[in-house]
């Protein structure tokens, strides 16, 4: 992942490199247009001050009907401030900033029209939770930007001080009419506290002394006495209670079970329920029986005479013990009707002094929610007097609403614009635009650009890589920095000449203007700096180049040689470097096809390539006319020269299929013009290149195979030795 990462950013810098003069083009654009634009701007001078807003509850205290307080109220929403803020630049308060300072006579406009261009001018800035506010004013003229400055901050205050004045007068005149309601509400109060006093049942003092903190009149004996009647009443329904519970249980009851249960419950301890005798009997009875417990674990027996008289004695007293709970059983019963009869006394004194003390606290209770409701009402009354008065003297007092800061200064330098800060936006701005385009550039761009692109897309090997701008070897000498790129090319078309039997190559390209004549003069240079006798021929019949590139000058060539029937001693002409001979092009003709397709060009082929160690082959496009399918059908190779970011690749594609289907034997590819400087995958050729621009200027060793010819070629020659080689 880390790797692909690595090739996608090279990738992405490759497009900027490869397009820096489109990102240089826009960035300048774009830069210079942002330096005009900013001096053409009309300069803008700013003023500006710092001032708090007062809380009003911080001054003021009105209510009204002694609730709520209306401007305090209003300044407890926590919107309040970001309001004032809003007001600084509301209509209303821009509208008299331009009466005030005669904007609308100034700019020739209604007040409404001055305020709406005063709201373009103007910016309010709170500052955060704080009550301060930055105001700022831009425009042409600093003077004016001063004043409308001031201005807004004086006609802002002089509103909301009207505004407060206002709602203070009308909560005060509302105060007064409430205090003159209550005034009356509470002397009808005072008349019923009167009505009570002047029944004699109440005292005077009572009007000043009660405070309204509990009841003005105490229930005094009869609250005592129905208290403790209930007390009676609830012991005596309690003991009735119990009493008819345990009659219950005891009349069921016989002997040992009655004895059982008395004991058990604490009857026989309760002097209310049991007689001395039968706590006597019971205590005597229980004697007994210890005693006869204590004789047997002494060793007595059942038998002996004093267990047997004991046994006797202890029957006698139950038995008479049984007697006497009978008694108390009935005598209970007795009792419960009496506790009957005198509970019902108790109820009835019960009910009737309650009777009363309801009635007398009902009486008390009205005074007292009489007095109640006077002290509430004369405290409420004295409040509203009190706050009528002092909201009198707190609006005659001078009031705060807002202290100033900073004043505006008269501004002398511009603060708009900012020169240094547009250029800086416009360069960012360039320099954004310009990669942009220039990736949407490669984008849209269907051209091959890249070595890669053409090997993978074309199906071909590239054979040799050609510099930018590279120049005529004929005219600069062997010697030139240029000249290593078409050794290369030279040394990969020595390999695959084996392979493919080659004599003569045909150089095409898809289009014109790719280089192809440039490199075809260039490589039969190099071919023949190497020793290779090499011929250049020119059959581009209709726009000729080559005996130009060479600085020759003839009026016969191929086309006099297949026209006429010219001989070939006379059409092929030996240039000033050694070892390499041209064939021009001669005058163009009529019919450019019809001469290459003839079977004259096809002797001429056949007989160069028996004469010359290489053939090289100038042709139109491919897609131009038909003349190239000819030539690359005659040849034993072709070499497709392409120029990288030129031509579409469904160009080269159908250039490649032309010269295919015509029955050319495509040897590889020669990617000319290219930018090696400014991509990294063609460094290495930069760096060649310098290493061999300024080497050793002797002559390239010549190859043995050409050496062997050449001698060859020697002694065939010698008997003739008047015959120009070519």
């Amino acid at each position: 992942m880390q790797s692909e990462a690595v090739l996608h950013a090279q990738d992405y810098m490759q497009v900027l490199r490869s397009r820096w003069k489109v990102v240089l083009l826009v960035f300048l654009l774009v830069f210079v247009s942002s330096a005009i634009i900013t001096k053409m701007m009309t300069p803008q001078y700013t003023s500006g001050m710092t001032f708090e807003i007062k809380h009003p509850r911080d001054l003021i205290n009105v209510a009204v009907g002694g609730e709520g307080n209306p401007i305090a109220a209003m300044a407890d929403n926590n919107a309040y401030m970001q309001t004032q803020f809003e007001i600084l630049v509301s209509q209303q308060n821009l509208i008299a900033v331009a009466n005030k300072l005669d904007l609308p006579n100034e700019w020739e406009m209604d007040e409404v029209g001055a305020a709406t261009k005063l709201t373009h001018m103007i910016e309010v800035m709170p500052r955060r939770n704080t009550n301060l506010v930055d105001i700022k004013v831009e425009m042409e003229d600093p003077r004016v930007s001063q004043q409308i400055c001031q201005a807004v901050v004086d006609c802002y205050k002089e509103i909301r001080e009207e505004k407060e004045n206002g709602v203070i007068n009308e909560a005060i005149n509302k105060r007064y009419e409430v205090l003159r309601s209550r005034q009356d509400e509470l002397e009808r109060k005072a008349d019923v506290v009167r009505q009570y006093i002047r029944s004699g049942k109440y005292i005077q003092g009572m009007w000043n002394d009660y405070a309204g903190r509990a009841a003005p009149i105490s229930a005094g004996a009869e609250e005592q006495t129905l208290q403790q009647l209930n007390n009676n009443r609830l012991q005596m329904q309690a003991e009735i209670s119990q009493m008819t519970v345990h009659i219950g249980k005891l009349q069921g009851l016989k002997d040992a079970e009655l004895l059982s249960y008395v004991t058990r419950t604490g009857l026989l301890t309760a002097e209310s329920y049991c007689s001395a005798k039968v706590r006597e009997l019971n205590n005597r009875y229980t004697e007994e029986e210890n005693n006869r417990t204590q004789m047997l674990l002494s060793g007595y027996g059942v038998r002996h005479p004093n267990v047997v008289r004991l046994d006797e004695q202890h029957k006698a007293t139950r038995e008479q013990l049984y007697e006497e709970l009978v008694g108390m059983r009935d005598s209970m019963v007795d009792q419960l009707d009496v506790k009957k009869s005198e509970l019902q006394d108790v109820e009835q004194r019960y009910s009737q002094a309650r009777d009363r003390l309801r009635d007398k606290t009902l009486e008390d209770q009205k005074v007292k929610n009489a007095l109640e409701e006077y002290a509430a009402e004369k405290a409420r009354y004295d409040k509203l007097e009190n706050d009528y008065i002092a909201d009198k003297m707190r609006l005659m007092a001078p009031r705060t609403s807002l202290e100033v800061y900073s004043m505006p200064g008269l501004a002398t330098v511009p603060s708009k614009p900012n020169y240094r800060l547009n250029l800086i936006v416009g360069a960012v701005l360039g320099l954004m635009a310009g990669v942009v385009v220039a990736f949407m550039s490669n984008y849209f761009d269907t051209s091959i650009k890249t070595l890669e692109d053409a090997e993978r897309t074309l199906g071909l090997p590239v054979l040799g890589v050609i510099p930018q701008d590279a120049g005529l070897l004929i005219l600069q000498g062997g010697d030139s920095p240029d000249a290593e790129a078409y050794r290369i090319l030279r040394t990969n078309i020595e390999l695959k000449r084996e392979l493919f039997r080659t004599t003569t190559i045909a150089v095409v390209s898809a289009n014109a203007g790719e280089g192809k004549t440039t490199t075809l003069s260039n490589l039969a240079f190099v071919f023949a700096q190497a020793g290779y006798s090499t011929l250049m021929i020119d059959a581009d019949l209709r726009r000729p180049r080559l005996a130009r590139y060479a600085e020759l000058k003839s009026d016969v060539g191929l086309s006099t040689y297949i026209a006429n029937g010219a001989d070939l001693k006379d059409v092929v002409f030996r240039t000033e470097h050694d070892n390499l001979y041209m064939l021009p092009s001669g005058p163009i003709p009529v019919d450019p096809s019809g001469l290459i397709g003839s079977h004259r060009m096809q002797s001429l082929l056949s007989e160069v390539s028996k004469r010359f160690d290489i053939v090289l082959i100038d042709s139109p496009p491919v897609l131009g006319v038909s003349d190239a399918s000819l030539l690359v059908s005659r040849a034993d190779a072709t070499l497709l020269v392409l120029q990288p970011r030129k031509m579409p690749i469904k160009a080269l594609l159908r250039a490649k299929s032309l010269v295919q289907n015509a029955g050319g034997n495509i040897m590889g590819l020669v990617m000319n013009n290219v930018d090696i400087t400014g991509d990294t995958q063609y460094q290495y050729y930069t760096t060649y290149y310098s290493y061999y621009s300024k080497g050793d200027n002797r002559p390239e060793p010549k190859p043995l195979a050409v050496q062997q010819k050449e001698q060859a070629e020697e002694r065939v020659l010698e008997p003739d030795a008047g015959e120009d080689l070519y």
